[in-house]
């Protein structure tokens, strides 16, 4: 593809034409409030860049997305706490450079937004990359069973590894993360109706109860066929314990509910259901799974279904999964997959660190890719790969680097397109 031909928005409307088309304002507004927020929106455009360059060909599972944000805190099926992945709407198979590149970029965006100098962006970088291929040759030394169960002492990195920056943000991110929970999301995004059962607030454009979308959204069904559907489709996808535990709820109420950046305008839905005990109340999320932007560039067979590819992806990138993970599909045919809605997730703010903060958390980022690389693909074959550290961190801060250029250029061509009345916004955001 020659440069010249290359228009960042002309990719992001193809992703966009098939998306809800009153939420499409929204996720541009999301867009254009940095060049960091646009960056999480635009991984369609990264991965059609990534593509035109060279790479080793040695394949893992990708997660596709990499940047920092999206990796984070979650509740194991055994109510522990963990850091790894934790968004998988891209992961596809494809060159271990991908993810990597995408982090690196992600660390030098972040510490711009801080007001890093040159020399302080390029140490938060290689940081990361290092740790990367510091933790694959550990990996590459170690026993198959061992690395696969590998996960990060978290406590022993709270209270001694990091610096004291990131100590003290992580323990407010610990804190937050156990409180988020069905519990917790019933309490602020629900209400009770006239007979008592729990429904969640209209809030449109940010939260839409299914009872109140036209039938054309619905495709003429009643929503509550269409999910019951796509409820009985899920269940067969779920280990037949977590079926029986599911028998003891029943659905009260669903809505229509955006999140993050680049998924909104997609059909993101939240369900929650209730139990006999007063406090026995369950929410689900259900996403719907689109093909993966690095699909294209990949020569690969297309899965069966996207939502079961997104699921696999990461059982296979993660030490352990949320329990509820399974895949749908929809009356008209869309593929979706579920998962918890609240599960102690939490994330860092980057904003709130300073340059050994970022620095320090780049180098966790970087375990956790490696960790999630080395499971899937041939962990030997990537450290071999790598070799030389010190000259491997300085071409991916080169890579990084220029990306993260492209993507300030993008940004500003967004904007600019706002102003000029090409593109419309949402006052939400």
């Amino acid at each position: 593809m020659a440069e010249q031909s290359r228009n960042p928005l002309d990719l992001l409307a193809q992703q966009e034409a098939e998306r809800l088309p009153w939420l499409v304002p929204l996720r541009r507004s999301r867009m254009a409030a940095n060049p960091f927020a646009f960056f999480r929106g635009a991984a369609v455009v990264m991965a059609a860049d990534l593509a035109r360059e060279p790479h080793s060909g040695v394949m893992v599972q990708l997660c596709g997305d990499a940047h920092l944000l999206n990796f984070g805190f979650y509740g194991s099926p055994e109510l522990q706490l963990l850091f790894d992945i934790n968004d998988f709407d891209e992961t596809h198979s494809g060159p271990f450079e991908w993810d990597l590149i995408r982090l690196a970029t992600s660390l030098i965006l972040a510490a711009r937004s801080l007001g890093l100098s040159d020399k302080d962006q390029g140490k938060v970088c290689r940081r990361g990359v290092r740790s990367y291929g510091e933790a694959m040759a550990n990996f590459a030394e170690m026993p198959f069973l061992q690395m696969w169960v590998s996960k990060l002492p978290l406590q022993e990195l709270i209270d001694q590894q990091a610096g004291a920056c990131l100590q003290a943000h992580l323990k407010q991110v610990v804190a937050t993360a156990l409180q988020r929970d069905s519990g917790q999301a019933v309490r602020k995004l629900c209400e009770l109706n006239s007979s008592g059962d729990l429904q969640f607030r209209h809030q449109p454009p940010l939260i839409v109860r299914y009872a109140e979308l036209p039938s054309d959204v619905l495709f003429g069904m009643k929503w509550r066929q269409r999910f019951d559907h796509m409820y009985a489709d899920y269940l067969q996808s779920v280990r037949p314990e977590l079926r029986h535990l599911l028998s003891h709820f029943r659905l009260s109420d669903a809505a229509l509910k955006p999140v993050g950046v680049g998924s909104v305008g997609t059909r993101c839905a939240i369900d929650v259901f209730v139990g006999d005990h007063p406090d026995d109340v369950l929410v689900l999320q259900s996403k719907q799974a689109e093909p993966s932007v690095l699909a294209p560039y990949v020569d690969q067979p297309a899965p069966e279904h996207q939502g079961e590819r997104v699921v696999k992806g990461q059982r296979l990138m993660q030490t352990a999964s949320d329990g509820f993970l399974g895949w749908t599909t929809s009356p008209e045919g869309r593929p979706y997959y579920w998962r918890q809605f609240r599960n102690w997730n939490g994330s860092v703010d980057v904003t709130q660190l300073d340059a050994q903060g970022v620095k320090d958390y780049g180098k966790l980022c970087g375990w956790t890719l490696a960790k999630a690389h080395a499971r899937s693909g041939d962990r030997r074959a990537i450290s071999a790969t790598i070799n030389d550290l010190k000259l491997f961190s300085a071409s991916l801060l080169e890579q990084a680097l220029r990306h993260a250029d492209l993507v300030e250029q993008d940004h500003q061509t967004l904007l600019e397109a706002i102003a000029a009345g090409r593109i419309k916004t949402s006052e939400r955001p």
